[in-house]
C-alpha cells in the first residue's frame, strides 16, 4: 500500500508542477469560461448563477458518483478475471 501512496504523491506533485510552470493564463481562462456561461444562461432561460448551480452543484456531482460506481464495478470485474 505504501508504494501506491508514493506513486499517487508523485503524480500529484508532477501535476501541480505542470500546472505552475505551464504558462497558461488561468485567470483569463476562468474569465472566458464565465463569459461562456453568461452567454449560455439566457439560451436556457436561466441566470448565470442558476446555470452555475446546475453545472457544478447538481450535474458534476452526479457524473462523479456515476464514474465512481463504474470504476468500482470495473475493478470487481478485473478481480474476477485475475483469479
Amino acid at each position: 500500500m505504501e508504494t501506491k501512496i508514493k506513486i499517487l504523491l508523485i503524480f500529484v506533485a508532477v501535476f501541480v508542477l505542470m500546472f505552475l510552470v505551464s504558462g497558461i493564463d488561468y485567470i483569463n481562462l476562468f474569465h472566458q469560461c464565465a463569459e461562456f456561461l453568461r452567454w449560455l444562461a439566457p439560451k436556457f432561460g436561466m441566470t448565470y448563477k442558476e446555470i452555475n448551480i446546475w453545472i457544478f452543484v447538481i450535474i458534476e456531482p452526479i457524473i462523479f458518483v456515476i464514474m465512481l460506481v463504474w470504476i468500482i464495478v470495473l475493478k470487481i470485474r478485473i478481480k474476477k478475471f485475475q483469479i
